[in-house]
């Protein structure tokens, strides 16, 4: 019996209790991680793309979507897309991440000043640890970056701080791109 309340009759069509571990009205709670960039506070990427932890980074792999803009009339320019439709990175359009225009001097400029910038806040935050496995990772693989350099796509946060972290992105032979971005720039907050 189910009551006389308000949503009886709704459980009953059913054949669901209001505790089922499958109640409609009270569905189960997803935990989704959310990674913020921990200089700044922009949020910058979630577990839904997948993760995949390489040395100093945490990887996750990007697709192109059809946006709709909403905008009649907007034309995207690509051949059989229909009008107010635009063609998007997934990660870039819903984190409102920015494309900046590094050059190889300028990204290494950046990092420069970003790394030591992190190295501190996490020496401040008691993670000591995790400051000296940055810089011993980020060591070795900042001349590989630079080497590639003209290669990859660089973004950053949608408030687009001085020392925030800079995405790398690398782009597959199909042309699907994989964000990277520095782990221990990152701050998990689960929803």
């Amino acid at each position: 019996h189910y009551g006389r309340g308000r949503y009886s009759d709704f459980f009953r069509a059913l054949s669901v209790s209001p505790s089922s571990p499958v109640n409609p009205v009270r569905p189960h709670h997803t935990i989704m991680k959310v990674f913020k960039d921990i200089m700044c506070g922009d949020e910058m990427m979630s577990d839904s793309y997948g993760e995949e932890v390489d040395g100093p980074f945490l990887k996750a792999k990007g697709a192109y979507v059809m946006k709709d803009t909403g905008v009649a009339g907007f034309e995207c320019g690509e051949e059989g897309v229909e009008d107010g439709v635009v063609r998007v990175i997934n990660i870039v359009d819903a984190f409102k991440l920015q494309e900046v225009p590094f050059d190889k001097k300028q990204y290494q400029a950046h990092m420069k000043g970003y790394l030591q910038a992190l190295k501190a806040k996490l020496e401040a935050d008691g993670k000591s640890e995790a400051a000296a496995e940055l810089v011993a990772q980020s060591k070795s693989v900042i001349a590989g970056i630079l080497g590639k350099a003209d290669e990859l796509s660089f973004y950053m946060g949608e408030n687009l701080q001085e020392n925030s972290m800079v995405v790398l992105v690398e782009w597959d032979a199909e042309g699907i791109p994989t964000f990277m971005y520095w782990r221990h720039g990152l701050l998990e907050k689960k929803y």
